[in-house]
């Protein structure tokens, strides 16, 4: 992963925009993993409904589900749209503002296309774009009614989320009696877990100039794509454990053990080794019964 070559924003983007060029395949085949892996452990996904919840402008996740013959709901806090033409960066310019366009206008000009025929390579379909069923949300409050949902996913969002809490009351208000949770939380403890881009692949690809672990350390580079909520993985977990039945709490990946020296061990003493070496985890499970649910609010935990 390349390293910041100039200060603050501008810097994040360029390295952003040279990620973008060198990796999107490898971005693709990722997420195409990621699927299978979601079909092997969840089953059949033919005929349910499937809300995606921060689908993102790729809206990936959504289009797998619907290449499968699922119904696929997509959600974010910004919009996010299917369609082509000037009409909607329009759209997007008047709902997200001028720094998102860009971004958006960038991702369909030079990634999405080589992006999307990657997917659509891995995964032996067509993805169709105009199946997704894409809405804009406020971050809590879900634009759906009460149990219609059959299985909620999400993939690298929760750590995005302020209200962690009153987003799993309304996930469970939305799913039926025996509607399912696949949602995958990247680790904020763990090494890329900062967000910061020069550590995107940090066994493989590791920093020169961004020190390990700086965002739980220094935190002299600060500037990173999205805000992070900072939450601890024994945190998610209490607030999961009062709205779901967790059938599985799985770390999926372990990262940069070989750069987890003894002094930085010292340093980072008040956090354990699973929570430095974890780069995330998967949380599958159901809805508790109704009586059993316990209302949240932000500081209950």
């Amino acid at each position: 992963m390349p390293d910041p070559i100039l200060p603050g924003r501008l810097g994040l983007y360029a390295s952003m925009l040279h990620y973008g060029l060198t990796g999107y395949r490898d971005f693709a085949r990722e997420h195409a993993a990621f699927y299978e892996r979601l079909r092997a452990d969840e089953g059949s996904l033919p005929g349910r409904q499937v809300l995606d919840v921060g689908c993102g402008k790729s809206y990936w996740l959504s289009l797998l589900i619907a290449a499968d013959g699922a119904h696929a709901i997509g959600v974010d806090t910004e919009l996010v749209e299917n369609r082509r033409g000037l009409a909607k960066y329009r759209h997007i310019l008047q709902a997200n503002g001028v720094e998102r366009t860009l971004r958006t206008a960038v991702w369909d000009m030079l990634f999405a296309r080589g992006y999307y025929r990657e997917m659509e390579r891995s995964m032996g379909r067509r993805l169709p774009h105009q199946a997704v069923d894409l809405h804009v949300y406020d971050g809590v409050h879900l634009p759906l009614p009460d149990a219609s949902v059959d299985l909620v996913v999400s993939h690298e969002v929760f750590e995005h989320i302020s209200d962690v809490p009153a987003v799993l009351n309304e996930l469970a208000r939305v799913l039926r009696p025996d509607g399912r949770i696949y949602i995958y939380i990247h680790n904020f403890t763990s090494l890329s877990g900062g967000h910061h881009i020069a550590w995107k692949h940090p066994d493989t690809r590791p920093s020169r100039m961004v020190a390990p672990w700086d965002h739980l350390r220094a935190r002299r580079h600060v500037d990173i794509p999205s805000w992070l909520n900072g939450l601890r993985e024994h945190e998610y977990r209490a607030m999961f454990e009062k709205v779901f039945e967790i059938d599985e709490w799985r770390v999926t990946a372990e990262e940069g053990r070989a750069l987890l020296t003894d002094d930085i061990r010292r340093e980072l003493k008040r956090f354990s080794e699973r929570e430095l070496l974890s780069k995330g985890f998967l949380v599958r499970g159901r809805v508790r019964p109704t009586a059993d649910i316990k209302i949240l609010d932000g500081s209950d935990t």
